[in-house]
């Protein structure tokens, strides 16, 4: 469960952050390690994480690109403590040069994100409210049992295009609708098809079949809750009929068994007529009911070749998502009273309003803003108990912090939650205005927010029209 403490907010500040004096504090929105990987990045910085939203995403840094020059020094063989230095090199910018799959050496501007230390954007006060809207936002961990063999002699940089090797006549239509997810997913890493003359050549394999021990009549069938894993394809958590890797499963309950892989061999540096495999990854996974090859893949194969080019874990994939929706006005609020506004993004929607720094938030959509950190913290955790009752039981699971009755809001009682929130004397439900979009905040879900605050002893009121804000990440070692 959530905390809101002012020690558990901090926690929430992006990675890589790069203080330029005791007041502000600078964000890139990125983080990174030394590479040993011999196939990608070997003694150089690798980026591992991109957060949305942040100065680097917009940049167009991705994660696995390769960190060649930081303001123009060189990163080869350098410690992480020298190339962090160099970030703080320049107040407000930063200039870097990346290699990948679609550039060989890339010049790429960041502009840091600065802002006092103290201040909580809301992008960082989201994921603490989240119980407000766990379906918006989502901060969860799952598992592929995906197994996967690198050839360590392969550099994977040298490998640009790609083809397919041929189908039997009997498997075509099924091989084809599977190339397309390849080429859908290596595509967003840079690498194009070529029939002509490709790098390397992808073969996969495949098998779905009945499990002649299943027992219809099992009485441990539908005690199984089911796995949760991300849909890339409309950026959302789903269950689907697999058994979690992680627990073990009476062999009575499978009904079917599925097996994938696939393998790249090489034919840039080999002898015409000779292949050499370079990548391998293979996953087994036992399925409670019918699923389908196709529908599995179509949610799955894209996390699995997210391995690829630097593969991390060989012996299963373990992936962590962050996805959030939240309003965005561009406020950040006082660390130590979370109230008052010690900054407003220039151009945002709170700066065209009129909401300037100083200025003492007093109610957000008729809810007052007069909490500190301890009585909002108890009001919040009494709302999360007593409004669970709301929620449903059967989209339930473990979030990243270890919460295990993490469940989405029923769809038949939104209206009575949104009568619980709206309650001004028990939840002091102010920050519920980030989730204002959805009908179990407000049912009559508006698109402006009425701010009142308070600058210099005069009280004003504000119209302010947010901006929903929607980043997602999928990392995986």
């Amino acid at each position: 469960m959530k905390r809101i403490l002012p020690a558990f907010i901090i926690l929430l500040i992006s990675v890589a952050v790069f203080s330029q004096n005791d007041q502000t504090t600078c964000n890139l929105g990125f983080s990174f390690k030394i590479s040993n990987n011999s196939n990608w990045g070997n003694n150089e910085p690798v980026v591992t994480e991109v957060v949305p939203g942040s100065p680097a995403e917009k940049a167009g840094l991705k994660a696995n690109d390769i960190i060649l020059e930081v303001n123009g020094n060189g990163t080869y063989l350098k410690p992480s403590h020298t190339i962090m230095s160099w970030f703080m090199e320049k107040p407000s910018e930063m200039s870097i040069s990346i290699r990948n799959f679609e550039a060989s050496f890339k010049p790429m501007h960041i502009a840091k994100d600065c802002r006092p230390r103290n201040g909580l954007s809301e992008a960082q006060l989201a994921p603490v409210f989240s119980f407000y809207s766990l379906e918006d936002i989502q901060d969860r961990k799952f598992i592929i049992p995906v197994k996967t063999t690198i050839n360590p002699d392969a550099d994977f940089f040298n490998y640009r295009t790609y083809d397919f090797a041929p189908s039997d006549v009997s498997s075509r239509e099924m091989d084809e609708r599977i190339n397309s997810i390849f080429v859908r997913v290596l595509s967003q890493l840079g690498l194009k098809r070529d029939s002509e003359d490709p790098d390397f050549i992808i073969q996969t394999f495949y098998s779905y079949q009945n499990n002649p021990m299943f027992k219809t009549e099992s009485p441990t069938r539908g005690t199984y809750s089911g796995t949760w894993r991300f849909d890339t394809r409309n950026n959302r958590m789903v269950k689907i009929p697999v058994f979690d890797p992680t627990q073990p499963v009476r062999i009575d309950d499978v009904m079917y068994d599925l097996e994938f892989g696939y393998r790249f061999y090489d034919r840039k540096f080999t002898e015409p007529g000779r292949s050499m495999l370079v990548w391998e990854s293979e996953v087994k996974e036992k399925l409670s009911d019918n699923y389908g090859l196709l529908d599995y893949l179509e949610m799955n194969l894209p996390l699995i070749l997210s391995k690829f080019p630097n593969s991390g874990n060989l012996e299963r994939a373990t992936y962590h998502v962050k996805y959030l929706r939240y309003n965005y006005t561009g406020i950040s609020y006082d660390l130590n009273d979370l109230k008052t506004v010690v900054s407003v993004d220039a151009g945002s929607p709170a700066a065209r309003a009129g909401i300037k720094p100083g200025d003492v938030v007093i109610k957000v959509q008729g809810h007052n803003f007069n909490h500190d950190a301890a009585s909002l913290t108890s009001s919040y955790r009494r709302f999360i108990a007593e409004t669970m009752k709301y929620r449903d039981p059967a989209t339930k699971y473990t979030d990243s912090n270890g919460f295990q009755n993490a469940m989405y809001w029923d769809i038949i009682h939104y209206n009575s939650i949104s009568k619980e929130i709206n309650d001004k004397k028990r939840y002091k439900a102010g920050f519920s205005y980030l989730f204002n979009f959805n009908q179990y905040i407000d049912w009559d879900t508006p698109d402006t927010l009425n701010i009142d605050v308070e600058r210099k002893g005069e009280k004003l009121s504000f119209e302010v029209k947010p901006i929903i804000n929607r980043h997602s990440h999928v990392s995986v070692e």
